[in-house]
């Protein structure tokens, strides 16, 4: 029986859309330029939100910085997180020369080192040019545009700080390094440019960070080629990775970081490995996207998306986040829940909310689907909102409510929606 709850919603209204007259540089006039937005509160009742905008030339890409200061109500840009070959003349950086895709913004519930509660931090992937595209305008013409994603150089996950509710950033540090995209995820293996000459298909994707045990986690998409040397997943790469044909694979890791400006993230370990584990190989079925949260019986939930058969989203359950390599065991979709299977089609997304319920959605339904006990084994109730589905559609709570503000770039890649939705009716039943 299908028990799809109708709270109160609104929107969709438009906070962002890309100008008739600009044209996406990784999917035609706009496919793919605008999206992944994600938001985030401060203490000060701020809500900060920024997304990829992939527009114009791959190179001094930034990411837009909107606020809010009425609950999302209204929007108003307030800054740009600019490269860090532009923002430090430290030479580490100098090769970073956009600030290009999947950001996370994250606050800071607590101390970690040398940064300062509330901080307000953004991971986010960098690159140098996408030689591809720029060979391809050589030859072409300034006309041509490409059709799907090309060949970026020197990509690499980097994080950023702001200690004034998002006026301006800082780079922190390098979280983790990949070299030449070579297509991925939309032509893997058919973007080349001539100077990738081993044909390497090695970017990083996709952070998310999480504060546990005094340490500072991002958890990302990794397809560098990694050997898993042990049973507890610590990873090392392989000795050919930078010039052996590329299969294609990506595996979900994490590395910690204690906050202090002296020392350096971890070795990645392993979250999730694809269909092979300790046997050659890994990153089969190209797991992707990692969210993780606490469950109110003492768990932690992992979802991501998996392309390795059976369901294209999937999840774990574990007794500590950092042990999500060491479950060799998947989840599919279908948790205890009313109404059907949850929402699939990649991009999951998780929310826990202050009082420890979970929320999720995924790219296949504008629907939401919410565990009102938060437990591991807890049911999910599907609810109604008001914007139609879409890629890495974002979740939040509005502090002190009990209302979740929606963010979805729209699949033409073109804009970005905004609306909310209060669950109170949801919330307020018991959850058993």
């Amino acid at each position: 029986m299908n028990n799809k709850r109708i709270p109160a919603v609104t929107g969709p209204e438009t906070l962002y859309r890309m100008a008739p007259d600009e044209r996406s540089n990784k999917g035609g006039d706009h496919a793919g330029g605008i999206v992944y937005p994600k938001s985030a509160q401060l203490p000060c009742g701020r809500i900060i939100m920024t997304f990829e905008r992939a527009v114009g030339s791959p190179v001094g890409e930034s990411l837009w910085v909107y606020a809010s200061d009425d609950e999302g109500v209204t929007w108003r840009k307030i800054s740009e997180v600019r490269p860090p070959a532009e923002l430090t003349d430290d030479p580490r950086y100098a090769r970073y020369i956009s600030n290009w895709t999947n950001p996370y913004l994250y606050v800071l519930p607590e101390r970690v080192g040398d940064l300062e509660i509330g901080t307000l931090l953004l991971a986010s992937v960098v690159s140098g040019d996408d030689w591809y595209y720029r060979e391809q305008k050589t030859v072409n013409g300034d006309a041509w545009y490409n059709d799907s994603d090309g060949d970026r150089s020197d990509m690499a996950i980097v994080l950023f700080s702001s200690i004034d509710d998002g006026e301006t950033w800082s780079v922190e540090n390098v979280i983790a390094e990949g070299s030449w995209q070579g297509g991925s995820a939309r032509a893997i293996g058919e973007r080349f440019s001539s100077r990738n000459v081993n044909h390497q298909v090695d970017p990083v994707w996709e952070p998310y960070l999480m504060v546990y045990d005094g340490q500072l986690v991002c958890y990302y998409s990794d397809e560098n080629e990694y050997d898993i040397i042990d049973e507890h997943g610590v990873m090392r790469e392989t000795s050919d990775n930078d010039t052996a044909a590329d299969p294609g694979g990506q595996v979900l890791v994490h590395r910690l970081w204690n906050g202090h400006h002296t020392e350096s993230w971890s070795d990645p370990v392993v979250d999730e490995a694809g269909t092979r584990f300790l046997d050659g190989a890994c990153g089969d079925g190209r797991p992707g996207m990692t969210n993780v949260v606490p469950t109110t019986d003492g768990k932690w939930m992992i979802t991501y998306e998996w392309w390795g058969g059976g369901d294209d989203v999937q999840y774990k359950i574990a007794d500590s986040p950092l042990a999500f390599g060491e479950i060799r065991q998947r989840g599919i979709t279908e948790l205890p829940n009313e109404g059907g299977t949850l929402a699939c089609g990649g991009s999951p997304v998780l929310l826990r909310m202050d009082d420890g319920a979970i929320v999720y959605n995924a790219c296949g339904s504008g629907d939401i689907w919410v565990n009102r006990s938060g437990r591991s084994d807890g049911v999910w109730v599907r609810a109604a909102t008001s914007l139609e589905g879409g890629f890495s559609r974002n979740l939040m709570q509005i502090a002190g409510t009990s209302r979740i503000l929606l963010l979805r770039a729209d699949f033409s890649g073109a804009d970005v929606q905004f609306g909310t939705v209060d669950l109170d009716p949801i919330l307020s039943v018991s959850a058993g």
